[in-house]
């Protein structure tokens, strides 16, 4: 069974999360409501319905704060644990992700602050999660690293596509039942 601390997983017990019996993640309301948010989010970017999502952005001078997506208001922000929301965040970039090395780096300044893009495939050939990483351009100290899941295609026009040649496919399967 995966150990769990504070809602997070250990890293090398994710494989078995699929099949293990396991016991209940602990999160505070507030952390149930963000799940949800997430979730829901998650959801809306792979049906289409949603272009972009913010995943996180981290701070690397500041390992007690993280910069999440806009939530409602009723969702106080300070009730929230960094350790189990960037737990979350992670699983639902790994959920995502398919390529460990991403593409080529592009790079640009602006006002003072040296600025990387990276981006990197995901599982849904739709949809590709964008890193960007923000340094002082005078020090090359990292300021902060913003990660976002965005779609790359027209989703609607593709899924009519798709719903026309499903119904095609179906009807050739129709016809070879009775021919």
């Amino acid at each position: 069974m995966p150990e769990r601390t504070n809602g997070e997983t250990r890293p090398a017990l994710r494989e078995s999360r699929l099949m293990a019996v396991r016991e209940p993640t602990h999160y505070t309301d507030a952390e149930q409501q963000f799940s949800a948010i997430l979730q829901k989010r998650l959801d809306e970017l792979l049906r289409g319905e949603r272009n972009g999502l913010i995943l996180f952005r981290k701070y690397p001078r500041e390992p007690g704060r993280l910069g999440v997506m806009a939530t409602p208001s009723e969702l106080n922000p300070r009730e929230l644990r960094v350790a189990v929301v960037e737990a979350m965040i992670r699983d639902a970039m790994l959920f995502l992700h398919a390529d460990p090395h991403g593409g080529p780096t592009s790079q640009h300044r602006v006002d003072g602050q040296l600025i990387e893009t990276q981006k990197f495939t995901t599982k849904f050939p739709h949809i590709v999660i964008e890193r960007t990483d923000v340094y002082d351009a005078a020090t090359e100290d990292p300021i902060h690293i913003h990660w976002r899941a965005s779609r790359v295609q027209n989703q609607r026009a593709a899924t009519q596509i798709n719903r026309m040649l499903d119904a095609a496919n179906l009807g050739l399967d129709v016809a070879k039942i009775f021919f």
